[in-house]
């Protein structure tokens, strides 16, 4: 019997760098027994098989009619690999399983999660809503916590809708770090699938158990990686081929992010915000959104006046407390340990919080105006329909690339 593995998130724990390279890696990784299917792909992950299953009017479909999964079946069905695996964080948002149950009678079914801390899952989750073009989010962060259930943090809710499904034995959960490099996200994600073959892909200095839970490193806030020394050496992100005296193949690993995928600093943040709040002309926005993340990329150390999208200590700390009793459930049930995975005494406050401006000022806006029309003749990549596991399918703008009129400064109090 075949196993077949769902990535289900969560989101933002670096799941676009893993399909990315899962996606580009897919005929070796095939060579060694893992089929990452090309069918219910969009872009590099499976985020249509997932879609298909929340359409309310498809509720009473099965699997082998509901859009892309049949095609999927027969591509599983025809492909020797004993291994499959499924990746899109929209799986986790599902609400009702019974149909995915209905794969235990063909497939031993896994279940891979990644947690991330609260607050930083909560101001990246943000930092992108304010960037969608479709829910254009315009209150600031501190009115969106007040106003908003924050479902998405509770992964003991979540995970207790697969655990019941499929059961606690299914499950693999794993702590997302944020500053891990490249290479030692996909072999930790490779090791986690369980199969011997699929780590020394990445080379064989970098094999080791180094999955990290609250027993094996100090608890605290999206942590920063815990790479072997040596391991970012020259010629390690392409082992294989790239390693003298081998011949094996190398994985691709993932390149620099996509500029929709980069995290916008609170200057550039609030700008987008205040422009959402005061319904600025929605034309133009993505070249808009993209420069400034191009801006953030070439010039990371600007536009921090603000803690826009930024929360302060006690409030990470409390954050950490809010959903900590479930979280030390989830460590004790799926990962052995036996504190909680995510220490609010641990915590970092981001640097000069309380010498930020709460809110963007005109000089602020000002300031952001000057970059974007010293930026507005960079080239831009592409631009292509909105990442569907974001929170809105919104396809990006597509208007012609002169930036609009800003709005009027006077407007912000």
């Amino acid at each position: 019997m075949k196993t077949l593995h769902f990535h289900i998130g969560s989101h933002k724990t670096a799941t676009t760098a893993l399909q990315n390279a899962l996606a580009a890696n897919a005929d070796l990784l095939a060579t060694r027994g893992l089929l990452y299917p090309q069918a219910g792909r969009y872009f590099t992950g499976h985020h249509p098989l997932a879609l298909a299953l929340r359409e309310p009017q498809r509720r009473g479909q099965s699997l082998e009619t509901l859009e892309d999964w049949p095609a999927l079946l027969d591509e599983i069905a025809a492909s020797p690999a004993e291994q499959v695996l499924l990746s899109s964080e929209n799986f986790e948002w599902l609400q009702d399983l019974s149909r995915l149950q209905g794969l235990t009678r063909h497939f031993k079914v896994r279940v891979i999660f990644y947690m991330r801390s609260p607050p930083g899952y909560l101001e990246s989750f943000y930092n992108q809503l304010v960037k969608d073009l479709k829910t254009r989010e315009s209150r600031p962060l501190e009115s969106y916590i007040c106003e908003h259930g924050l479902f998405f943090l509770d992964n003991e809710r979540l995970l207790r809708r697969w655990s019941d499904a499929f059961g606690p034995q299914a499950l693999q959960v794993r702590l997302y770090q944020r500053h891990c490099s490249p290479k030692t996200l996909l072999r930790q994600f490779l090791e986690t699938l369980g199969g011997r073959n699929l780590p020394e892909l990445i080379g064989p200095e970098l094999i080791g158990s180094e999955l990290i839970g609250p027993e094996l490193a100090a608890p605290g806030s999206d942590r920063p990686g815990s790479d072997r020394p040596g391991s970012d050496r020259p010629g390690s992100d392409r082992p294989g081929s790239d390693r003298p005296g081998s011949d094996r193949p190398g994985l691709v690993l993932p390149q620099a992010p996509a500029l929709q995928k980069i995290s916008l600093p609170p200057d550039a943040l609030e700008y987008l915000r205040l422009r959402n709040l005061h319904r600025a002309p929605a034309k133009g926005q993505h070249r808009i959104t993209m420069t400034l993340a191009q801006i953030a990329q070439d010039h990371p150390e600007a536009l921090h006046r603000t803690r826009a999208g930024l929360l302060s200590r006690a409030a990470q700390q409390n954050l950490i407390r809010r959903f900590a009793a479930g979280n030390l459930r989830v460590a004790k049930r799926y990962l052995g340990a036996s504190r909680a995975p995510f220490d609010p005494d641990q915590v970092q406050g981001h640097t000069n919080f309380d010498q930020r401006l709460p809110q963007g000022d005109n000089a602020m806006i000002s300031k952001v105006e000057a970059l974007l029309s010293r930026f507005a003749s960079t080239p831009l990549p592409p631009m292509h329909p909105a990442d569907p596991a974001q929170p809105s399918r919104a396809h990006p703008d597509a208007s012609p690339p002169e930036r609009p009129a800003p709005f009027a400064p006077q407007q912000v109090r």
